[in-house]
């Protein structure tokens, strides 16, 4: 897993969900990827996807203010792309470089997706809107 800016990549398809932001949130976007994906027959990733999605959004949905909160999804050749348009301005999501003390009530999610992810990006979309975003490479993708 690497942390670093999200490669561009040439999208064979690209999608966006605008969901309320409320607790039902992560399930909704949860599922809706899931069916997405494997609609497209990547079904190799479906639970590693379904857990970064949850906490991305969990993120947002806990941590901000939003009234919506955007998804956008690239499938590319070799991997899936998503990105959480959080709304907060001014406001980064910091990565944690290691697994938080047992004892910790909060502060997983992110080191979840770090560990599930084959990258990890945080920074700002080009309205300056905060997201957080992670790429997934297909099994047997060359």
């Amino acid at each position: 897993m690497k942390i670093s800016a999200l490669p561009a990549q040439s999208a064979r398809v690209s999608y966006r969900f605008v969901v309320p932001r409320a607790a039902t949130a992560p399930k909704i976007v949860r599922e809706l990827l899931a069916v997405l994906i494997t609609a497209f027959g990547h079904d190799d990733i479906v639970e590693h996807l379904k857990i970064c999605v949850s906490e991305v959004v969990t993120n947002a949905y806990q941590h901000t203010r939003t009234a919506q909160i955007t998804v956008d999804v690239s499938l590319g050749a070799d991997n899936v792309t998503v990105w959480v348009n959080d709304g907060r301005p001014g406001w980064l999501p910091r990565v944690p470089s290691s697994a938080p003390p047992w004892h910790d009530e909060s502060g997983r999610g992110l080191y979840l997706v770090s560990r599930f992810a084959d990258r990890l990006g945080v920074g700002a979309n080009d309205d300056g809107v905060p997201r957080l975003g992670f790429s997934i490479g297909y099994e047997g993708a060359a």
